[in-house]
């Protein structure tokens, strides 16, 4: 079945008004990703969690993205995109509910493994706006991008001021499950279905192998990270993962329509910039927990960190948000004055030297939030440059499976750096807090290791930029910029590499 091209749908421009609600959508996504930096602290000492566990906040919100995002958007291009969007928003608004009232951290986490959801807004919503209102879907798409990265910004200073204000942990965590309900309600009632093509087959056997799969081996990893490399029941999960994960791929090569297309890896030099993207991820992801925590450490009673409250590390931590955003917006401009090499090897040493500038001058609160800046601007562009190269070296009709594998591979990579990473905090804790009863304490050596670790693989991702043809590009040429009304992700993703892409 041939969908109609965008000047033959009917009402396809009434739903430009519709693009702000999608806007304030995607706000939500950005401020709910910078809700829980300032208020770690605080949700530790309400449930008796450490550093290591607290790490599991960020690890199992990863986790379940990995099996959100393709199986979300795959669903929405076959029976409509509103319709997995509202989805998405309310499988999110639960997890955020769930996470306001859990009565211990075992709940907490469940919500955090529901908020994964809030992963698959972005796609769905460019699959939206694209179809919708395709003469200013450049415009709408900029502005998707912005609102989350602003979004992150009001998250981490709102949070931490609203924590402080009030002095109650639930309302403060109760706020995106509001946020995201209302946002429910406006999308249903304003923002148009889109038109679809229903007549494939969803191939539900390798969802859940890949789910079962990919819960095994991160699952496992995480199950070490609290409870030792030593334990059997944790390689027992990684071994039993890794087998599930092999039949997976065994069976996609042979399914028709598969969840996920793996032969795009084998063509058009895909496997390397995803390769990066992993390995970058893997730093910028997995660590993306340990300056929240730091700056909340009381220097006069630990003898490090920087003693602030649940608000001034909002405020200071939304520095690093911004500079991400400034990142996102120059490197187009930077990869066309220097190339795109250029501009990732120049983002991957500034995420090299960020990390090197903690561990070594990181008691002073002004210069440590210029180090956390410059690692922000670094991760900027690294996630705008990098990804239009995968989607214009992508083959035309497989743009939208290459870009899902790419931050799929991206996801899963941050959780599982996320997990190990939990180990290590959780194996250097200073003597007397790990009394019964009490809050462990990781001490200053296990940021330093993790901070190193982190800096080795961004350094890592430069050698790994090196290895991309010189004249590697984030841009078509004119020539093969082909208009194709049949296949409205593929010029999505032609337009969104035109645009800062977040991760």
């Amino acid at each position: 079945m041939r969908l109609p091209s965008p000047a033959q749908r009917p009402g396809r421009t009434a739903a430009g008004g519709a693009v702000g609600l999608l806007v304030a959508t995607e706000l939500g996504s950005g401020m709910l990703q910078g809700w829980y930096s300032p208020v770690l602290t605080t949700i530790g000492e309400q449930y008796g969690a450490s550093a290591a566990l607290l790490n599991l906040i960020a690890v199992a919100y990863l986790l379940s993205s990995v099996l959100f995002v393709p199986l979300l958007t795959k669903l929405g291009d076959a029976h409509g995109h509103k319709k997995l969007l509202l989805a998405a928003v309310a499988i999110t608004a639960v997890g955020s509910l769930v996470v306001a009232v859990a009565p211990n951290f075992g709940v907490l986490l469940l919500g955090r493994v529901l908020q994964g959801a809030l992963v698959a807004f972005l796609p769905l919503e460019f699959a939206i706006v694209r179809q919708r209102s395709p003469e200013k879907v450049g415009k709408s798409i900029g502005q998707l991008i912005g609102s989350l990265a602003i979004g992150a910004v009001l998250g981490a200073v709102g949070a931490g001021v609203l924590l402080d204000g009030t002095g109650s942990l639930a309302l403060t965590l109760v706020v995106p499950a509001v946020y995201f309900a209302v946002c429910f309600v406006l999308i249903a009632i304003f923002v148009p279905e889109t038109e679809t093509d229903p007549s494939g087959r969803m191939d539900w056997a390798g969802v859940l192998l890949l789910g079962l799969g990919a819960a095994g081996v991160l699952g496992g990893i995480s199950l070490a990270g609290v409870a030792g490399w030593t334990s059997l029941g944790a390689w027992a999960l990684i071994g039993a993962g890794a087998a599930v994960l092999a039949a997976w791929v065994a069976i996609e090569r042979r399914v028709e329509d598969p969840f996920v297309d793996l032969d795009v890896l084998t063509g058009g030099g895909i496997g390397l910039p995803i390769v990066i993207g992993v390995v970058f991820a893997a730093q910028s992801l997995g660590a993306q927990s340990l300056a929240a925590l730091y700056v909340r450490v009381d220097p006069a009673e630990h003898g490090f960190g920087l003693g602030m409250s649940a608000a001034q590390a909002g405020i200071s931590l939304s520095l690093m948000a911004l500079s991400g955003f400034a990142g996102s917006m120059l490197g187009n401009r930077l990869a066309t004055a220097m190339t795109a090499r250029g501009a990732m090897v120049l983002a991957a040493l500034l995420s090299t030297a960020s990390y090197a500038l903690m561990i070594l001058v990181p008691g002073a609160a002004p210069l440590f939030i210029v180090w956390v800046a410059i690692g922000g601007f670094g991760m900027g562009v690294m996630i705008s440059v990098l990804p239009a190269i995968v989607v214009n070296r992508a083959r035309p009709d497989a743009v939208a499976v290459v870009s899902g594998l790419y931050n799929t591979a991206r996801t899963a990579a941050g959780a599982a750096a996320g997990a190990v990473f939990t180990t290590v905090l959780a194996t250097f804790v200073i003597e007397g807090t790990d009394v019964e009863g009490g809050t462990l304490v990781t001490s200053f050596t296990g940021y330093a290791v993790v901070w190193g670790v982190a800096a080795v693989l961004s350094l890592a991702s430069a050698f790994l930029v090196l290895r991309l043809p010189k004249d590697v590009s984030t841009s078509q040429p004119a020539a093969s910029a082909e208009p194709a009304a049949e296949e409205p992700v593929a010029e999505l993703a032609d337009d969104a590499a035109k645009e800062p892409v977040a991760s």
